[in-house]
């Protein structure tokens, strides 16, 4: 059995009329512990994609076909509650800006306890624990300190770290990552996507993994997933994708990826302007 399987998904934004269709017969499945990455530019349906598992869609977004199968059981057909039962312990989410899903006025390590007390019945004294566990793994140092600071307290890629450990501290099988180095500067989102590979293979996390960047996609991914307005274009290994493209929207796609050599060049002339 598959972790997830989407079959014939379609989505459709409300508050137009007609309705605007912007999801439209998706379906792909991923294994337990594997990375699945989905690419495409803005308004490809990618992140409606991804919200759409966890019910995370606004009001006038709805889906209005297909299934959403998780280890065997479909969530579009969940009720509210049943999905906040699954939202945090089984499926976890991270998203592009921290400080829009962190709370500013919580202390952060309070924050990254809140997976626990909602799904476990840890005492107080082995949530604080774990979360600094969580914090060691995603590779901050100080945890003690760290833990009682608030989130405007912290660098981006710190927040992003606290983030990342806020939504593995129940060892969910399942991480959607929509976008969540595309705010930070080099250096970081390298230091980030090394985090996550770390995570998959030491905890076997499935990581569905949302970004417009093939760079990003390439470095961190076992298969790819390529959408353009709502579809599915092309679907393949990353070696497959990279290597042998078949469709013109997915070379289109690979003839703007910047050479090491560009992206190189345009680092050094940003340094010197």
């Amino acid at each position: 059995m598959s972790l997830l399987e989407i079959r014939h998904l379609q989505l459709k934004f409300y508050d137009t009329q007609p309705p605007l269709e912007v999801v439209k017969d998706v379906s792909f499945a991923m294994k337990e512990g594997e990375i699945l990455g989905i690419v495409g530019e803005s308004g490809s349906g990618k992140t409606q994609t991804a919200l759409s598992v966890l019910g995370l869609l606004k009001k006038h977004e709805e889906i209005s076909a297909g299934e959403i199968l998780f280890e065997g059981k479909n969530l579009a057909e969940f009720s509210q509650k049943e999905l906040e039962a699954v939202r945090g312990k089984d499926i976890s989410m991270i998203f592009q800006e921290p400080m829009t899903s962190l709370n500013p006025v919580l202390p952060v390590g309070q924050q990254v306890e809140e997976g626990l007390r909602l799904h476990t019945s840890y005492t107080k004294e082995e949530c604080k624990k774990r979360a600094l566990d969580m914090l060691r793994e995603v590779e901050l140092a100080e945890v003690e300190n760290i833990y009682n600071r608030y989130p405007h307290q912290l660098s981006g890629g710190m927040r992003q770290r606290i983030m990342i450990a806020a939504a593995l501290v129940t060892e969910p099988k399942l991480l959607i990552a929509d976008e969540p180095t595309t705010a930070l500067d080099v250096t970081i989102q390298s230091q980030i996507l090394k985090l996550l590979k770390k995570i998959n293979e030491k905890h076997h996390t499935g990581i569905l993994f949302i970004s417009h960047d093939l760079g990003v996609i390439r470095r961190l991914c076992d298969r790819v997933i390529v959408m353009n307005q709502g579809k599915i274009v092309e679907m393949g290994t990353v070696e497959e994708i990279f290597q042998k493209p078949q469709q013109e929207y997915t070379k289109k796609l690979l003839a703007a990826v910047p050479t090491r050599g560009e992206s190189l060049r345009r680092r050094k002339g940003g340094e010197t302007q």
